[in-house]
């Protein structure tokens, strides 16, 4: 029996056909113009009018400035603390393996959310003559005074981020494919071989995004000096930043704006070679990662970095609860708690209003920020832009995320004076969105280049406009929270902005804490109470959002960054 011949024939398709949307350049030209324009008006003019006056009569403002050898003390400590944010980061990398199998570590993350200021004023406490440190070692170290200052400030800017290089590093190491351990393993490498031979290399991208945000930290660290060191050393301890806010006069147009761009120069030949990190790929995560058990050394080493990380907080809210002639006449050991201090902190009501304020300040920093960085970041992951504009581009946010701000805050302050904006929210507003855009974008960029190829050429053929951005968007949920609670943090806890563009009028909050830390010793109850207030909230925000902060900080480079 022989089968019946058949054969096909074709139909003709009388659906609608789709109209898709070929690539489009100036697609991702609009997408980019808001960054472009906010950054361009509030960052990029600023620091060529500042680079413009440094350079009158040539490089003899320069020459000038470096022949002052405290401004040469205070380029060589703010160097060091760009060698510190790296130590930091190989802290955070060796607590990894020191600490592996010990869960509930990502509260050590949490002191990203206190500012400088009240770290300062916390450390300050801690190690004073009468502090906790002197009662423990039994005699008095004058751990504020020449020499160990520094390490007190180190330990307090190490304890700001170590935790954070901690648990993005661990997300890192938890994200690694077993097979490439086993396949490390079975070349007869051991442990700590294994650690430096295959793990480290494979965390250079998380590691180098850490060390950015690190890095910003120290390029701007301000508040952190003003307070913890008592006046009497802060020569010895000064760095750029502070040196040309008490200077600056003194030094005329040209030698200020030099000595503002000296700083700007180091910091943005480390930010790209910070970047070639960030363009390595990460290995992909195919397999379910290993869930160790804690060691016996885990466990103790662990319950003694806790412990110590939440000492200076404990201390903090123990005198606080203190009464201002109590807190102000001894240890905390010595009693007096009472209500006092924050009775006292809110009386003039400056407290509240600098609260609300500074409130209302960061929450729409951080919504403007989200709704100029996300296109902007969706343009350079998937644009149609020319290879070589992409990377300029690119390269171009990582020198623009650690600009000092006090490199743009002089020119901009002439153009606050003209405009009648000293002061004035708004202003001050578009201020911190700029300065937290480039780095947004990056931090974006990574997250949103990791979605897979096919879900976003899919999308961008969809007749419906702006169907793949959402698409991008609504899977990297996790990164977009993290750059909108970190730029509602950083302008919570600004001083330098706040400081130089718009003093008491401002009302932020840390300058209310400024001005009660002038008089240090007397008013220690009260300040007390003010920094435990003021980082309540920043600090509830971290904790509620940990989770999505860690994701939002390494899904852009566990699945390889595409370039």
């Amino acid at each position: 029996m022989t089968a019946e011949p058949f054969e096909v024939v074709g139909r003709d398709d009388i659906r609608s056909p789709v109209r898709g949307h070929p690539p489009r350049p100036w697609r991702s030209v609009l997408y980019l113009l808001p960054a472009v324009l906010l950054v361009g008006v509030v960052l990029v003019l600023p620091l060529a009018a500042t680079v413009v006056v440094s350079l009158r009569g040539g490089l003899g403002n320069y020459a000038a400035v470096l022949r002052d050898g405290q401004v040469r003390h205070a380029i060589g400590d703010s160097l060091g603390w760009l060698v510190l944010a790296l130590l930091v980061c190989l802290t955070g990398m060796a607590l990894v393996r020191l600490l592996r199998g010990t869960r509930r570590v990502g509260a050590l993350a949490a002191p990203i959310a206190v500012s400088g200021l009240v770290t300062g004023v916390a450390f300050r406490l801690l190690f004073e003559p009468q502090g906790m440190v002197n009662a423990v070692v039994g005699h008095r170290i004058i751990f504020l005074g020449p020499g160990w200052i520094w390490m007190v400030l180190a330990l307090a800017f190490s304890w700001q981020w170590v935790g954070l290089a901690l648990v993005v590093f661990r997300a890192g190491v938890t994200g690694l494919p077993r097979s490439l351990i086993r396949m490390a393993r079975a070349s007869g490498a051991g442990g700590p071989r294994r650690f430096v031979t295959v793990i480290v290399p494979a965390l250079f991208p998380v590691a180098a995004l850490v060390l950015m945000i690190v890095l910003v930290a120290a390029a701007r660290v301000f508040d952190l000096i003003l307070v913890a060191a008592p006046g009497s050393v802060q020569d010895d301890v000064d760095v750029v930043g502070l040196h040309w806010w008490r200077w600056r006069n003194d030094l005329g147009t040209g030698g200020s704006a030099a000595l503002a761009v000296l700083p700007f120069l180091f910091v943005a030949a480390v930010a790209l070679a910070v970047l070639w990190g960030l363009s390595r790929e990460w290995p992909s995560r195919t397999e379910a990662p290993v869930i160790r058990e804690p060691t016996r050394t885990g466990r103790v080493v662990g319950t003694l970095v806790m412990a110590l990380w939440v000492l200076p907080p404990a201390v903090l809210v123990i005198e606080s609860f203190r009464t201002p002639r109590a807190a102000a006449g001894g240890g905390w050991w010595s009693g007096g708690f009472g209500l006092g201090s924050y009775r006292q902190a809110f009386q003039s009501g400056e407290l509240t209003h600098a609260l609300l304020n500074t409130g209302t300040r960061s929450l729409i920093a951080a919504l403007l920020l989200v709704v100029i960085a996300v296109p902007a970041a969706y343009a350079l992951a998937w644009g149609d832009l020319p290879r070589r504009t992409n990377r300029i581009l690119i390269a171009v946010s990582a020198v623009l995320a650690v600009v000092p701000p006090q490199t743009v805050i002089v020119a901009l302050g002439q153009v606050f004076d003209q405009l009648h904006l000293f002061g004035a929210p708004t202003a001050l507003t578009v201020v911190h969105t700029a300065l937290g855009v480039p780095l947004a974008v990056l931090l974006l960029r990574a997250a949103f280049a990791s979605v897979p190829h096919k879900v976003v050429r899919a999308r961008q053929i969809d007749p419906e406009p702006g169907s793949a951005l959402f698409a991008v968007v609504s899977r990297s949920l996790p990164a977009v929270v993290t750059v909108a609670v970190l730029e509602f943090v950083l302008v919570w806890n600004d001083l330098v902005v706040g400081l130089l563009l718009g003093g008491p009028e401002s009302g932020q909050v840390t300058l209310v804490l400024l001005e009660q830390a002038r008089q240090f010793t007397t008013s220690t109850g009260v300040l007390a109470a003010g920094a435990v207030v003021a980082t309540a909230l920043p600090l509830g925000l971290v904790l509620s959002t940990g989770k999505w902060l860690v994701r939002g900080l390494t899904e852009g480079v566990r699945e390889g960054v595409r370039q």
